[in-house]
């Protein structure tokens, strides 16, 4: 057996480090259903029907056979209005959706298909075929009400809100348009995953560098078992951390996860490693597998990389020969400056968390500093640095980084700068135009860095 001991690995963390809904034993399925919630473009939609089917059952009954608004509507101008305000809304959301369709498939094509899940998750376009739907729902069951019982007036307040709902549709339908055109804006996507990426930021590196409570351990683990992962094979999204630390304190053992979330887990891959002393229990197999949490593809709930994984794509897209965009690519760059500066001040090498006595009980990878910057640079230099635009911004990035980010995060800087160096010379051979694209300059080519 191999031994590893535990003050090589850093300091760990309490179980205080989790969010309260992490700590709870029901974070599983609030993490599905939350994520479902985010995901299903059904639920806020179907809530604005059933709404409005209410509404349309209890408006009648609170109006009566009066004319609540004296329209003096007969019934068959009523029919006539309530019949072309279902039709033409039930066509009209068709064409919107349509078109929101075709707005996806340009950006997916000209930006990445990483953003789609981020379109699927928009609040405005769900909000959006609730409120376009809803006029025609309403009128369909308002037209059984409409002289049934021998009245020849119809009532007024319910053509009244069936009005008010167009209208409300059609305020929704230029906000929505507005909404669509802001997505088509590299800038606007970039912000968006900028945001999520720093509320996952939060959460998988929770304090700031040299903030965390150190706990120091310094026992000796038995490399002892390896266990697979027996669930379908897809990606790695969540990991339900809280529920494997008390899994571990049960068993008194420690447990390794040796695969990152964002990574593909084939079906039986081995995804954890038990650590045992002689006091060890059997562990309960079936809670490290709940405790997995996987889906079609990697988000960024868990993963911040992916925030900066998603605005590269967007960036070499750009860069490439069949688009020839450098201002989306220094866009990009922009966005992720304000990234990666926030990540440089958070503690990155933090992965382990320790129960509430203190002892060690989880091990889990997660990206370092050097990876991280790794990951924002490597490409967008790799194809961008014969663009002066790209290149100039590219060195304004690593100067703002050295100036602004705490001591230790300078040599993999400074490593990064030298590999840049190296590629703006090989791009470049006349050394006028070197010099002018190795010049910082934040908008590209504009206002050169004094």
């Amino acid at each position: 057996m191999t031994t590893r001991k535990l003050d090589n690995l850093g300091s760990a963390e309490t179980l205080d480090w989790l969010s309260a809904s992490e700590r709870s034993k029901s974070w599983r399925i609030r993490f599905i259903v939350v994520e479902w919630l985010r995901n299903s473009i059904l639920v806020t939609p179907c809530a604005y029907l059933l709404a409005v089917m209410v509404l349309s059952l209890v408006l009648p009954r609170v109006e009566g056979t009066s004319d609540f608004l004296n329209m003096r509507i007969d019934n068959d101008t009523a029919r006539t209005v309530l019949s072309s305000v279902a039709g033409g809304m039930i066509a009209f959301t068709g064409l919107v959706v349509s078109i929101a369709v075709v707005v996806v498939q340009f950006a997916a094509g000209q930006y990445s298909p990483r953003l789609v899940a981020r379109f699927r998750r928009d609040p405005v376009f769900k909000h959006s075929l609730g409120i376009f739907i809803a006029p025609a729902l309403f009128s369909l069951i308002a037209l059984r009400n409409i002289g049934r019982a021998g009245d020849t007036i119809a009532p007024s307040l319910t053509i009244g809100v069936d009005f008010v709902l167009l209208g409300i549709a059609i305020l929704a339908f230029f906000i929505l348009v507005g909404r669509l055109l802001d997505l088509l804006r590299p800038r606007m996507l970039v912000e968006r995953l900028v945001k999520a990426g720093a509320h996952a930021a939060t959460e998988v590196y929770p304090f700031r560098a040299g903030h965390a409570p150190p706990i120091e351990d310094q026992h000796e683990l038995d490399d002892a078992i390896t266990l697979s992962f027996h669930g379908r094979h897809a990606v790695l999204v969540a990991l339900d951390r809280g529920r494997l630390v008390r899994a571990a304190t049960k068993a008194n053992v420690v447990i390794e996860l040796t695969v990152g979330v964002g990574s593909y887990l084939p079906r039986e891959a081995p995804i954890f490693k038990i650590y045992r002393n002689q006091d060890s229990k059997p562990v309960d197999e079936s809670e490290l597998q709940r405790s997995v949490l996987v889906g079609g593809g990697r988000t960024i709930t868990q993963d911040p990389a992916f925030a900066i994984r998603a605005m590269v794509d967007i960036a070499v897209r750009a860069l490439s020969p069949a688009i020839n965009d450098p201002t989306t690519a220094v866009e990009v760059i922009d966005g992720l400056e304000t990234f990666v500066l926030a990540l440089a001040w958070r503690d990155l090498e933090r992965g382990r968390l320790a129960d509430s006595s203190g002892d060690v009980r989880l091990l889990f990878p997660n990206p370092a500093w050097e990876e991280l910057l790794d990951l924002a640079v490597t490409e967008i230099r790799r194809f961008g640095v014969g663009s002066p635009q790209v290149a100039r911004r590219l060195r304004a990035l690593f100067d703002d980084l050295l100036n602004h980010t705490p001591a230790n995060r300078a040599p993999a800087i400074k490593a990064q700068i030298a590999r840049y160096d190296a590629a703006v010379t090989r791009a470049v051979p006349d050394p006028v135009e070197r010099e002018y694209s190795m010049t910082a300059d934040r908008l590209g080519i504009g206002t050169a860095a004094p």
